[in-house]
Protein backbone atom coordinates (compact mmCIF):
# COMPACT_ATOMS: atom_id res chain seq x y z
CA UNK A 1 0.00 0.00 0.00
CA UNK A 2 3.10 2.39 1.09
CA UNK A 3 4.20 1.96 -2.40
CA UNK A 4 1.10 2.49 -4.58
CA UNK A 5 0.98 5.65 -2.49
CA UNK A 6 4.39 6.49 -3.33
CA UNK A 7 3.54 5.51 -6.59
CA UNK A 8 0.53 7.57 -7.01
CA UNK A 9 2.63 10.24 -5.68
CA UNK A 10 5.22 10.87 -8.25
CA UNK A 11 2.75 10.43 -10.95
CA UNK A 12 1.08 13.61 -9.32
CA UNK A 13 4.79 15.25 -9.27
CA UNK A 14 5.55 13.85 -12.92
CA UNK A 15 2.13 15.09 -14.11
CA UNK A 16 2.35 18.77 -13.09
CA UNK A 17 4.46 19.90 -16.12
CA UNK A 18 2.75 18.06 -18.57
CA UNK A 19 -0.57 19.97 -17.56
CA UNK A 20 1.38 23.22 -17.44
CA UNK A 21 2.92 22.39 -20.65
CA UNK A 22 -0.88 22.08 -22.17
CA UNK A 23 -2.54 24.76 -20.47
CA UNK A 24 -4.93 26.42 -20.81
CA UNK A 25 -7.58 24.01 -22.24
CA UNK A 26 -10.86 26.25 -20.83
CA UNK A 27 -11.88 30.02 -20.64
CA UNK A 28 -9.63 32.10 -18.14
CA UNK A 29 -11.58 34.15 -16.11
CA UNK A 30 -9.81 37.66 -14.52
CA UNK A 31 -11.67 39.14 -11.62
CA UNK A 32 -11.68 42.96 -11.31
CA UNK A 33 -12.24 44.82 -7.72
CA UNK A 34 -12.94 47.83 -8.87
CA UNK A 35 -15.97 48.74 -11.71
CA UNK A 36 -15.89 49.11 -15.51
CA UNK A 37 -14.50 51.68 -17.05
CA UNK A 38 -11.57 51.95 -13.96
CA UNK A 39 -7.89 51.83 -14.53
CA UNK A 40 -7.44 48.31 -13.37
CA UNK A 41 -10.52 47.04 -15.46
CA UNK A 42 -8.84 48.52 -18.53
CA UNK A 43 -5.44 47.00 -17.92
CA UNK A 44 -7.49 44.01 -17.18
CA UNK A 45 -8.89 43.77 -20.46
CA UNK A 46 -5.48 44.48 -22.41
CA UNK A 47 -4.03 41.64 -20.75
CA UNK A 48 -7.06 39.45 -20.98
CA UNK A 49 -6.97 40.16 -24.81
CA UNK A 50 -3.37 39.40 -25.06
CA UNK A 51 -4.06 35.67 -23.07
CA UNK A 52 -6.50 35.16 -25.34
CA UNK A 53 -4.59 35.76 -27.98
CA UNK A 54 -1.45 33.92 -27.11
CA UNK A 55 -3.49 30.49 -25.50
CA UNK A 56 -6.35 30.77 -28.37
CA UNK A 57 -8.95 30.47 -24.90
CA UNK A 58 -11.44 33.01 -24.32
CA UNK A 59 -10.71 35.38 -21.29
CA UNK A 60 -13.90 36.85 -19.58
CA UNK A 61 -13.39 39.90 -17.36
CA UNK A 62 -15.84 40.19 -13.71
CA UNK A 63 -16.05 42.94 -12.20
CA UNK A 64 -16.84 42.98 -8.67
CA UNK A 65 -16.30 46.34 -7.24
CA UNK A 66 -17.28 47.33 -3.36
CA UNK A 67 -15.56 47.59 -0.13
CA UNK A 68 -12.57 48.90 -1.13
CA UNK A 69 -11.68 45.97 -3.66
CA UNK A 70 -12.75 43.56 -0.80
CA UNK A 71 -15.43 41.49 -2.51
CA UNK A 72 -13.28 40.97 -5.57
CA UNK A 73 -10.78 39.90 -3.51
CA UNK A 74 -12.63 37.70 -1.64
CA UNK A 75 -13.98 36.02 -4.90
CA UNK A 76 -10.43 35.18 -6.65
CA UNK A 77 -8.90 34.19 -3.05
CA UNK A 78 -11.86 31.72 -2.65
CA UNK A 79 -11.88 29.99 -7.11
CA UNK A 80 -9.99 26.76 -7.32
CA UNK A 81 -6.24 26.94 -7.63
CA UNK A 82 -6.39 25.77 -10.90
CA UNK A 83 -4.94 28.46 -13.25
CA UNK A 84 -8.51 29.41 -14.40
CA UNK A 85 -8.95 32.42 -12.41
CA UNK A 86 -6.71 35.86 -12.39
CA UNK A 87 -6.70 38.39 -9.79
CA UNK A 88 -5.54 41.96 -11.36
CA UNK A 89 -5.47 44.03 -8.93
CA UNK A 90 -3.91 47.13 -6.98
CA UNK A 91 -1.70 48.24 -3.49
CA UNK A 92 -5.24 48.73 -2.47
CA UNK A 93 -6.14 45.33 -1.66
CA UNK A 94 -3.32 44.23 -1.51
CA UNK A 95 -1.09 46.56 0.30
CA UNK A 96 -3.43 48.90 2.27
CA UNK A 97 -6.88 47.50 3.37
CA UNK A 98 -4.51 45.28 6.39
CA UNK A 99 -3.58 48.25 7.58
CA UNK A 100 -7.36 49.97 6.75
CA UNK A 101 -9.86 47.65 8.22
CA UNK A 102 -9.69 45.27 11.54
CA UNK A 103 -10.59 42.13 9.59
CA UNK A 104 -10.68 41.30 6.02
CA UNK A 105 -12.40 38.14 4.06
CA UNK A 106 -8.81 37.12 2.26
CA UNK A 107 -5.13 37.71 3.23
CA UNK A 108 -3.29 39.52 1.34
CA UNK A 109 -0.41 37.75 0.84
CA UNK A 110 -2.10 34.09 2.18
CA UNK A 111 -4.32 34.05 -0.08
CA UNK A 112 -2.71 34.76 -3.21
CA UNK A 113 0.21 33.25 -5.51
CA UNK A 114 1.67 36.24 -7.04
CA UNK A 115 1.85 36.00 -10.82
CA UNK A 116 3.55 39.27 -12.06
CA UNK A 117 3.50 43.81 -11.87
CA UNK A 118 1.56 44.81 -14.28
CA UNK A 119 1.87 48.89 -14.52
CA UNK A 120 2.96 51.72 -12.73
CA UNK A 121 1.18 55.08 -12.47
CA UNK A 122 1.19 58.73 -11.27
CA UNK A 123 -2.00 60.75 -10.34
CA UNK A 124 -3.54 64.00 -11.35
CA UNK A 125 -4.80 66.05 -9.25
CA UNK A 126 -8.26 67.46 -10.13
CA UNK A 127 -10.29 70.27 -9.15
CA UNK A 128 -14.07 71.19 -9.90
CA UNK A 129 -14.03 73.83 -12.98
CA UNK A 130 -16.17 76.01 -10.36
CA UNK A 131 -13.40 76.04 -7.71
CA UNK A 132 -11.60 78.99 -7.81
CA UNK A 133 -7.75 77.73 -8.09
CA UNK A 134 -5.49 77.20 -10.93
CA UNK A 135 -2.36 75.87 -9.07
CA UNK A 136 -1.54 73.63 -6.11
CA UNK A 137 -0.40 76.78 -3.84
CA UNK A 138 -3.78 78.45 -4.19
CA UNK A 139 -5.95 75.47 -3.60
CA UNK A 140 -3.92 74.75 -0.49
CA UNK A 141 -4.49 78.55 0.50
CA UNK A 142 -8.44 78.01 0.05
CA UNK A 143 -8.37 75.09 1.98
CA UNK A 144 -6.77 76.77 4.88
CA UNK A 145 -8.62 79.87 4.89
CA UNK A 146 -11.63 77.15 4.65
CA UNK A 147 -10.99 74.15 7.04
CA UNK A 148 -13.07 71.09 6.70
CA UNK A 149 -14.96 72.74 3.84
CA UNK A 150 -13.36 71.51 0.55
CA UNK A 151 -14.19 67.49 -0.11
CA UNK A 152 -12.04 64.98 -2.22
CA UNK A 153 -13.86 62.04 -3.84
CA UNK A 154 -11.90 58.92 -3.77
CA UNK A 155 -13.28 55.05 -5.51
CA UNK A 156 -9.94 53.44 -4.91
CA UNK A 157 -8.07 53.40 -2.12
CA UNK A 158 -4.86 54.80 -4.20
CA UNK A 159 -7.37 57.78 -4.73
CA UNK A 160 -7.68 58.40 -0.88
CA UNK A 161 -4.06 57.81 -0.14
CA UNK A 162 -3.03 60.59 -2.33
CA UNK A 163 -5.65 62.77 -0.97
CA UNK A 164 -4.92 61.95 2.75
CA UNK A 165 -0.82 62.22 2.17
CA UNK A 166 -1.54 65.33 0.51
CA UNK A 167 -4.04 66.46 3.47
CA UNK A 168 -0.92 65.40 5.92
CA UNK A 169 1.85 66.93 3.75
CA UNK A 170 -0.04 70.22 3.39
CA UNK A 171 -1.26 70.57 6.51
CA UNK A 172 -4.80 71.07 5.19
CA UNK A 173 -7.99 70.36 6.29
CA UNK A 174 -10.30 68.03 3.87
CA UNK A 175 -13.39 66.32 3.92
CA UNK A 176 -13.00 63.00 2.37
CA UNK A 177 -16.13 61.23 0.11
CA UNK A 178 -15.68 57.79 -0.63
CA UNK A 179 -17.24 56.40 -3.77
CA UNK A 180 -17.68 52.66 -5.14
CA UNK A 181 -15.88 53.14 -8.57
CA UNK A 182 -13.78 56.15 -9.47
CA UNK A 183 -16.03 57.14 -12.08
CA UNK A 184 -18.91 58.06 -10.33
CA UNK A 185 -16.51 60.11 -7.93
CA UNK A 186 -15.18 61.81 -11.30
CA UNK A 187 -18.61 62.54 -12.18
CA UNK A 188 -19.77 64.36 -8.95
CA UNK A 189 -16.52 66.38 -9.31
CA UNK A 190 -17.52 67.06 -12.38
CA UNK A 191 -21.45 68.39 -11.82
CA UNK A 192 -19.90 70.19 -8.70
CA UNK A 193 -20.75 68.07 -5.91
CA UNK A 194 -17.28 67.88 -4.38
CA UNK A 195 -14.12 69.60 -5.18
CA UNK A 196 -10.95 68.02 -5.52
CA UNK A 197 -9.74 64.40 -6.82
CA UNK A 198 -6.25 62.40 -6.75
CA UNK A 199 -7.10 59.90 -10.02
CA UNK A 200 -5.31 57.71 -11.65
CA UNK A 201 -4.93 59.02 -15.86
CA UNK A 202 -6.68 56.79 -17.11
CA UNK A 203 -10.19 58.32 -15.68
CA UNK A 204 -8.96 61.61 -14.82
CA UNK A 205 -6.96 62.78 -17.62
CA UNK A 206 -9.77 62.87 -20.34
CA UNK A 207 -12.00 65.21 -18.36
CA UNK A 208 -9.19 67.70 -17.48
CA UNK A 209 -7.90 67.82 -21.09
CA UNK A 210 -11.13 68.89 -22.54
CA UNK A 211 -12.18 71.22 -20.02
CA UNK A 212 -14.65 69.56 -17.88
CA UNK A 213 -12.40 69.55 -14.73
CA UNK A 214 -9.29 71.92 -14.27
CA UNK A 215 -5.91 69.73 -13.89
CA UNK A 216 -3.75 71.14 -11.24
CA UNK A 217 -0.66 68.76 -11.25
CA UNK A 218 0.62 65.17 -11.05
CA UNK A 219 2.04 63.38 -8.18
CA UNK A 220 4.97 62.00 -9.68
CA UNK A 221 8.66 63.39 -9.22
CA UNK A 222 9.64 65.05 -11.91
CA UNK A 223 7.16 66.63 -14.92
CA UNK A 224 5.59 63.73 -17.47
CA UNK A 225 6.85 64.22 -20.67
CA UNK A 226 3.97 64.79 -22.85
CA UNK A 227 1.83 66.72 -20.22
CA UNK A 228 4.58 69.15 -19.33
CA UNK A 229 1.89 71.59 -19.08
CA UNK A 230 0.91 69.92 -15.23
CA UNK A 231 3.48 70.89 -12.35
CA UNK A 232 4.29 68.22 -10.00
CA UNK A 233 2.90 68.27 -6.48
CA UNK A 234 6.55 68.55 -5.03
CA UNK A 235 6.62 71.92 -6.72
CA UNK A 236 4.58 73.19 -4.21
CA UNK A 237 4.96 70.71 -1.19
CA UNK A 238 8.39 69.62 -1.68
CA UNK A 239 8.67 65.61 -0.74
CA UNK A 240 5.12 64.56 -1.95
CA UNK A 241 4.79 61.43 -4.45
CA UNK A 242 2.36 59.41 -5.48
CA UNK A 243 1.97 56.12 -7.44
CA UNK A 244 -0.32 53.32 -7.83
CA UNK A 245 0.50 50.10 -9.25
CA UNK A 246 -1.48 46.87 -10.97
CA UNK A 247 -0.39 43.30 -10.76
CA UNK A 248 -1.66 39.99 -11.32
CA UNK A 249 -2.41 36.90 -9.45
CA UNK A 250 -3.79 33.73 -8.51
CA UNK A 251 -5.35 31.93 -6.00
CA UNK A 252 -2.86 30.52 -3.73
CA UNK A 253 -2.04 27.04 -3.97
CA UNK A 254 -1.77 27.11 -7.33
CA UNK A 255 0.58 24.68 -8.80
CA UNK A 256 3.84 26.29 -9.27
CA UNK A 257 4.57 24.90 -13.03
CA UNK A 258 1.02 26.84 -14.06
CA UNK A 259 1.83 29.60 -11.98
CA UNK A 260 5.19 29.89 -13.88
CA UNK A 261 3.46 29.81 -17.34
CA UNK A 262 1.33 32.33 -16.34
CA UNK A 263 4.01 34.31 -15.60
CA UNK A 264 5.62 33.73 -18.74
CA UNK A 265 1.88 34.81 -20.82
CA UNK A 266 1.20 37.60 -18.59
CA UNK A 267 5.22 39.48 -19.00
CA UNK A 268 4.68 38.70 -22.87
CA UNK A 269 1.74 40.48 -22.63
CA UNK A 270 2.94 43.67 -20.79
CA UNK A 271 5.78 43.41 -23.46
CA UNK A 272 3.42 43.05 -26.35
CA UNK A 273 2.33 46.25 -28.85
CA UNK A 274 -1.01 46.98 -27.63
CA UNK A 275 -0.04 46.75 -23.94
CA UNK A 276 2.84 49.68 -24.46
CA UNK A 277 0.54 51.56 -26.68
CA UNK A 278 -2.16 51.86 -22.95
CA UNK A 279 0.60 52.51 -21.03
CA UNK A 280 1.53 55.30 -23.51
CA UNK A 281 -1.51 56.74 -23.83
CA UNK A 282 -2.02 56.90 -19.86
CA UNK A 283 1.22 58.15 -19.11
CA UNK A 284 1.99 54.74 -17.25
CA UNK A 285 5.10 52.67 -16.62
CA UNK A 286 5.15 48.71 -18.07
CA UNK A 287 5.83 46.69 -14.41
CA UNK A 288 6.59 43.03 -14.84
CA UNK A 289 9.13 40.70 -13.08
CA UNK A 290 9.33 37.52 -11.83
CA UNK A 291 6.45 36.32 -9.04
CA UNK A 292 9.07 36.36 -6.16
CA UNK A 293 9.75 40.54 -6.94
CA UNK A 294 6.32 40.85 -7.26
CA UNK A 295 5.50 39.58 -3.68
CA UNK A 296 9.44 41.43 -2.18
CA UNK A 297 7.92 44.86 -4.32
CA UNK A 298 4.21 44.20 -2.28
CA UNK A 299 5.68 43.62 1.26
CA UNK A 300 7.54 47.06 0.63
CA UNK A 301 4.50 48.34 -0.37
CA UNK A 302 2.73 47.31 2.73
CA UNK A 303 5.45 48.93 4.86
CA UNK A 304 5.18 52.44 3.09
CA UNK A 305 1.47 52.28 3.27
CA UNK A 306 1.73 51.03 6.37
CA UNK A 307 3.12 54.44 7.61
CA UNK A 308 1.38 56.84 5.66
CA UNK A 309 -2.26 55.18 6.72
CA UNK A 310 -1.44 55.42 10.72
CA UNK A 311 -0.34 59.06 10.22
CA UNK A 312 -3.23 59.98 7.99
CA UNK A 313 -5.94 58.12 10.55
CA UNK A 314 -7.55 56.06 7.75
CA UNK A 315 -8.28 53.12 10.07
CA UNK A 316 -11.81 51.72 10.29
CA UNK A 317 -13.34 52.19 13.37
Amino acid sequence: MRMLGLLAGMAMVLALPVAAQDYPTKPIRIVVPFGPGTATDIVARTVGAQLSSRTGQPVVIENKPGAEGQIGAQAAATAAPDGYTLFITTQTTQAMNVHIYKSLPYDPVKSFAPISGLSLGAQVVMVKNELPVKTVGELIELARKQPGKLSFGSGNGSSRGGAELFRIMAKVDLLGVPYKTQPQAISDLMGDRIDVIFSDFTTGLPPVLDGRARGLAVTSKKRIPGLEQFPTVDESVPGFEMWAWTAAYAPAGTPRPIVDKLNTLVRESVASESYRALTHTTYGVPFSGSPEELAAFQASETRKWGEIIAVAGMKEP
